[in-house]
């Protein structure tokens, strides 16, 4: 994948664009409706994109946005590669790992990365938002991870992020009232590093990324990278993905 860059070139794929300029690269993720859920193709071309990236070493720091009013409304229940039924339980196992493999390549980022957040982020759209360094929310936006009401545990390496922003008394109560979190709310938990006028999310995240771009790289990349190893919990969530497929058969025998 080429990305563009000087003085700010794209990369066109069906969902997702890159553009590059000064050492900061802006992703949008943009399905032109379905409230941008994640399917299948569209997690495919995310995660290529995070990897391209974490090779180009003129890029100091990313920022990923999803469409103007939403961010993204979570998996999407309708994509069958996905949802598969009928095939053998490794295949099953295989479609909720794309998750996982998807906000994983967005944390192994060397750069700094900021999730630009304009309107809902909706389970595996919250968890992917986690997955960065910062979180920049609209006054409009909102966070939700309603899973433990549907019936699944909170996969991609979702809860031990959640955890370590939040604390555990806030992510039990997130997760078992299904909890709407405001722009103010994040903020003041920790789920939000900055809040931001709603149509200038964007910028204001641009203008923070160009500002983090100007430590000097090596540093950068090493400190974060210390920072992580200190703090990162996500090795415990080894069996998440065990678990929410175990939710789904059970949600499925139980409607059988």
């Amino acid at each position: 994948m080429a990305v563009g860059s000087g003085g700010g070139g794209a990369n066109e794929m069906s969902f997702v664009s890159v553009e590059q300029s000064d050492g900061v690269a802006l992703v949008r993720y943009d399905r032109g409706g379905r409230a941008n859920a994640l399917s299948a193709a569209a997690m495919t071309e995310l995660t290529d994109a995070a990897r391209h990236l974490r090779t180009d070493t003129t890029v100091r720091a990313v920022v990923l946005t999803g469409a103007a009013a939403v961010f993204s409304g979570g998996i999407d229940l309708s994509d069958p590669q996905l949802w598969p039924t009928g095939g053998d339980v490794l295949e099953q196992h295989a479609a909720i790992e794309r998750g996982r493999i998807l906000c994983d390549a967005w944390a192994a980022l060397p750069q700094l990365t900021i999730a630009a957040v304009e309107g809902p982020a909706i389970g595996g759209g919250g968890v992917l938002a986690m997955a960065l360094d910062w979180r920049v929310f609209g006054r409009g936006a909102h966070l939700r991870l309603p899973e433990a009401r549907l019936g699944f545990t909170l996969a991609w390496g979702g809860l031990p992020r959640l955890v370590s922003l939040v604390g555990p008394a806030r992510a039990k109560r997130l997760l078992f009232t299904d909890l709407r979190v405001d722009a103010g709310l994040a903020l003041d938990w920790g789920l939000a590093d900055l809040v931001a006028e709603d149509g200038a999310v964007v910028a204001d995240s641009l203008r923070l990324a160009r500002d983090a771009a100007t430590v000097p790289p090596l540093i950068l990349r090493m400190t974060k990278r210390a920072i992580d190893a200190q703090t990162d919990q996500t090795r415990l969530a080894h069996g998440d993905s065990d678990q929410f497929l175990l939710g789904r058969l059970l949600r499925d025998a139980a409607g059988a």
